[in-house]
């Protein structure tokens, strides 16, 4: 799925490749993504109106129409947009085509047809699942020391869940979970309260450091949109390799349903695991 680095970048080239250019036309192959709360359908809405604004909110990508409506696509786990020509060929998953007056698409795929897409009035977020529920946007000057330190005292989760909870802290996902916690020497299954001052803090700096080194190399590769840049990734999908630290091998291991990839010297557990990785 794309993650924070990824939909910085997405919302950076979208923007410029999309403001003020007129929809000429629609073509919708995959209805089971829509969601529309307009009395007008997804075609007719669209269809000749202008972008005015792109955005990012969390994980949600909204997409502003002069017409006043929004098009808000949540990607979820396999959601990707590509900006190409109208007659390029997308491969699997294409879901919908926005046909521009420069000749090029905006073409929405999604091989697991999870994602969604809102058609909805300028601004009524409220229908839109887990939208308002966002927590603190952490490239925001919101989230200080101080309010990292609030938003986890008392918290008795493993702290890669935490990190995970979108309704405080917006927006972490998989990869780069793994990759700050390795970058703060914290073993996923710790659980937060276990967590010693300073490793708080650390936990602070790490999230700050290593988000800001995503958005960095993603912007670096420059890659088409559709294209997941992971080759800078420490320790994520990993498993078998030696630890770029210590050259321990790199463990995977389960929390709460998805994987999570660590290294057992670098970071040590806390409590007694059922697979001693040392």
């Amino acid at each position: 799925m794309p993650e924070l680095p990824d939909l910085v970048y997405l919302e950076t080239k979208l923007a410029e490749y999309l403001s003020g250019r007129e929809i000429l036309a629609i073509k919708v192959k995959q209805p089971v993504v829509l969601r529309i709360l307009l009395q007008e359908g997804f075609e007719k809405a669209l269809t000749r109106t202008r972008f005015t604004k792109i955005h990012r909110h969390g994980p949600f990508m909204n997409f502003g129409f002069e017409n006043d409506c929004e098009l808000v696509i949540h990607p979820m786990l396999a959601g990707r947009f590509m900006y190409a020509a109208q007659d390029a060929n997308t491969g699997k998953g294409l879901c919908f085509s926005l046909y521009l007056d420069n000749g090029a698409a905006l073409h929405y795929l999604d091989d697991k047809k999870m994602g969604k897409a809102y058609l909805i009035p300028a601004g009524r977020y409220e229908q839109i699942p887990r939208y308002s529920q966002q927590g603190v946007n952490i490239l925001s000057s919101d989230f200080t020391l101080e309010c990292f330190r609030k938003l986890i005292a008392g918290q008795r989760k493993q702290v890669r869940v935490f990190l995970m909870d979108q309704t405080r802290l917006s927006a972490i996902g998989n990869c780069y979970a793994d990759e700050i916690l390795f970058d703060g020497r914290i073993h996923p299954k710790t659980f937060c309260n276990q967590l010693a001052p300073e490793e708080v803090d650390r936990l602070h700096q790490s999230i700050n450091t290593v988000i800001a080194w995503g958005i960095a190399e993603v912007e670096r590769a420059q890659q088409p949109l559709e294209v997941k840049v992971r080759s800078h990734v420490k320790v994520r999908n990993k498993k078998d390799m030696p630890c770029p630290r210590c050259q321990t091998t790199i463990r995977r291991a389960g929390v709460l349903g998805y994987d999570t990839f660590f290294c057992p010297a670098c970071q040590p557990a806390k409590r007694t695991q059922f697979i001693d990785w040392s």
